[in-house]
């Protein structure tokens, strides 16, 4: 009877263990997922308001991202780290530099850009958030 409870112990931590282990969390998208274009819907919660619409389009492979700010093109490379799958930094983008009536969006974009440090699941399937290493959101995403 004994060994019989230790083996149901044994059992069920084990199951525990592979449920947690292989459950995908709310928050663990990676930056693998960034992959293709996505739409800025909104800066440090402050919904994006432009005739313009400004996006990022990602190429993982080649860790590069390039997009519009609302009023010029900016590229940018991004470094990942393999312990981390969520983690991501950006080099300091090279934008184009046109003069436009409105740029408060496109400059608080580029504020907001060097201090983003992780991929977030976003409010809905198709979206994700850009977060500061404080888990603070900075970007929000929605797939284009």
């Amino acid at each position: 009877m004994q060994k019989m409870k230790t083996n149901y112990a044994i059992l069920s931590i084990c199951l525990c263990v592979w449920m947690f282990s292989s459950c995908k969390t709310e928050n663990s998208y990676k930056v693998e997922d960034l992959a293709g274009q996505w739409t800025i819907i909104a800066v440090k919660d402050e919904p994006v308001l432009s005739a313009i619409t400004p996006f990022l389009e990602f190429d993982v492979s080649e860790k590069r991202v390039h997009g519009n700010t609302t009023c010029n093109m900016f590229n940018s490379a991004f470094e990942t780290d393999a312990k981390d799958q969520t983690a991501i930094k950006f080099v300091a983008p090279v934008s184009t530099m046109m003069a436009c009536i409105n740029m408060d969006t496109e400059a608080k974009i580029l504020q907001v850009i060097l201090d983003i440090a992780h991929v977030k699941k976003g409010d809905t399937p198709n979206q994700i958030k850009l977060v500061c290493k404080h888990g603070n959101t900075l970007l929000l995403l929605e797939k284009s």
